[in-house]
C-alpha cells in the first residue's frame, strides 16, 4: 500500500461552502478561473484536439443521433422525404438551423460534436459547416463538402451539387451562391493560396500544394 503522502489530493474533494456573493460576482470569478485553466493547459488540449486529414474526414457524421433528429425535423412536413422533389428546400432548412446557431470563437482549438452545438445552441464556423455538411450529407446528398481555404486566416464554407448546378452556403448568415463550381470558389475565396474540400468519404487538394 503506498504511503499516504503518495496518494492523490484533491482540493475541493469534500470542501463544500457557500460563496455569499452575488451571482454575476461568482459568474465572473468562474470565467477568470476557467481562463487560467485553459491558459496552462493550451498546449494539451490543443495537441490532443489537433486533427489529420483522416480525422476531418471522420467529423463529418451524417448518421449521428443529433445529425439524423435535425433531419428528422426538417422532413418532417415532406412525408414521404423525396431527393428530387424536396431536397433544395430541406437544404435551405438545414442552412437556416446551422446559421441561426450562435456564432462563437474558441478560447483554445477545439472541436464540438454535433450534441454538443445543439446543447450550446452554438460553435465557430468550422464546427457549423462540419454539421451542416453532415446534415446535407444525411438529406442523402453525397456531393456535399466543407470547403476551406488557407492564407494568412482560414475561410470556409459549405458546398453541395443538386442537379448540374453547385451551391456555396456561408455558416454564420444567409450568404449563398450558385453556378458553376470553378467560378463559385474564385468568387468566395479569392486569392487564399491553399484550397481543399472534403466530406465523410473524400479529401479533395483544391488549390495548392499536396
Amino acid at each position: 500500500m503506498a504511503p499516504r503522502e503518495f496518494l492523490p489530493f484533491r482540493k475541493g474533494e469534500g470542501n463544500e461552502f457557500v460563496e455569499r456573493r452575488s451571482e454575476a460576482n461568482i459568474l465572473q470569478d468562474k470565467i477568470r478561473l476557467y481562463e487560467l485553466v485553459l491558459g496552462r493547459y493550451r498546449q494539451m488540449i490543443e495537441h490532443s484536439e489537433s486533427k489529420t486529414i483522416a480525422d476531418l474526414k471522420a467529423m463529418i457524421r451524417p448518421n449521428d443521433e443529433t445529425v439524423q433528429k435535425a433531419k428528422e425535423e426538417i422532413t418532417s412536413a415532406m412525408r414521404p422525404y423525396i431527393y428530387d422533389q424536396h431536397f433544395d428546400i430541406a437544404a435551405e432548412a438545414a442552412h437556416k438551423t446551422v446559421r441561426e446557431m450562435r456564432t462563437v470563437k474558441s478560447l483554445i482549438d477545439f472541436w464540438l460534436t454535433p450534441k454538443e452545438m445543439m446543447n450550446l445552441r452554438g460553435g465557430d464556423p468550422m464546427d457549423k459547416a462540419v454539421f451542416l455538411c453532415s446534415l446535407l450529407i444525411a438529406l442523402d446528398n453525397p456531393d456535399s463538402y466543407v470547403i476551406v481555404g488557407v492564407d494568412s486566416g482560414i475561410k470556409v464554407a459549405v458546398g453541395y451539387k443538386f442537379g448540374e448546378q453547385w451551391r456555396l452556403l456561408d455558416t454564420t448568415s444567409k450568404a449563398s451562391v450558385s453556378g458553376d463550381k470553378e467560378t463559385l470558389l474564385k468568387e468566395w475565396f479569392g486569392d487564399e493560396r491553399n484550397i481543399y474540400e472534403f466530406n465523410n468519404i473524400y479529401y479533395n487538394q483544391l488549390k495548392g500544394e499536396e
